[in-house]
């Protein structure tokens, strides 16, 4: 038996009132101020009413949105910086509200000369380097789901952006990215590396919803060179294009629901 059940959580959570009906969610895993854009496009609603764990209002700045595309309503998680349980504890939440698709939407560090800095990027496959995941899978790697990345790839197409489909390892402590770990993760097969893809993967699986990650690379290490994120010129329009995806993947999965 499970000693937190999600399902009971939910429940409780929700007595009296009625629970939302999102079948698509975008988790950002982005600071608040590098969520807005993103909401400001969506024309999104605070909720300011306590509806996921963690995603609570402290003050007057909620956390989770509602957006509208068409008839249907979609949730927006904003500020989630915390990585991989937060990730996980997210999935599971969303699940047990008759979420179907999850939209993991952040930015990635490239380790891979292939991938320089402002590179568009989905991921299709997360190695399991962190210690949530392994709480989900017993595997070395989780994909993104198939029908989701398909969707992607037609989107870009349409709207001629090019996104590169790479392998991220998921990092867990950020002030310990040496070097002898970015050599592992390199011989891993690892391009690029973030907090969050892989658990997102992982407890989606398990959770039976579908998801799939994109951003662009913020910053990028090669060897001894870091080419870090606090000189990016092109970050609006970076941003732009990222968030010009995400949505046209939205409508897209509400055309075909």
């Amino acid at each position: 038996m499970r000693y937190l059940d999600p399902h009971e959580f939910i429940q409780r959570r929700f007595t009296g009132r009625a629970k939302p009906s999102w079948n698509t969610a975008i988790i950002c895993f982005r600071d608040l101020g590098g969520s807005e854009a993103l909401l400001n496009k969506l024309h999104a609603v605070p909720l300011k009413q306590m509806f996921l764990w963690g995603m609570d209002v402290p003050g007057d700045r909620p956390y989770v949105y509602e957006a509208r595309t068409g008839d249907n309503q979609i949730a927006i998680v904003s500020g989630c910086w915390w990585g991989g349980p937060q990730a996980a504890i997210l999935v599971e939440e969303l699940s047990c509200l008759g979420v179907e698709y999850i939209i993991g939407f952040g930015f990635a560090g490239s380790i891979s000369s292939d991938l320089p800095k402002g590179t568009q990027t989905v991921a299709s496959r997360g190695l399991v380097t962190d210690g949530t995941s392994r709480f989900y899978t017993k595997a070395d790697s989780v994909n993104a789901d198939p029908e989701l990345l398909g969707v992607v790839q037609s989107v870009v197409k349409d709207l001629k952006h090019e996104v590169i489909a790479v392998t991220i390892a998921t990092v867990d402590a950020i002030y310990q990215e040496t070097d002898n770990a970015v050599r592992e993760w390199v011989n891993l097969g690892a391009q690029a590396i973030n907090m969050e893809t892989t658990p997102l993967y992982a407890a989606s699986h398990v959770c039976g919803v579908k998801s799939i990650w994109l951003g662009p690379i913020s910053d990028c290490l090669i060897g001894d060179n870091w080419d870090n994120w606090w000189d990016f010129p092109e970050k609006q329009s970076v941003d732009d294009d990222a968030i010009e995806i995400a949505i046209a993947l939205v409508e897209s999965l509400r055309k075909s629901a």
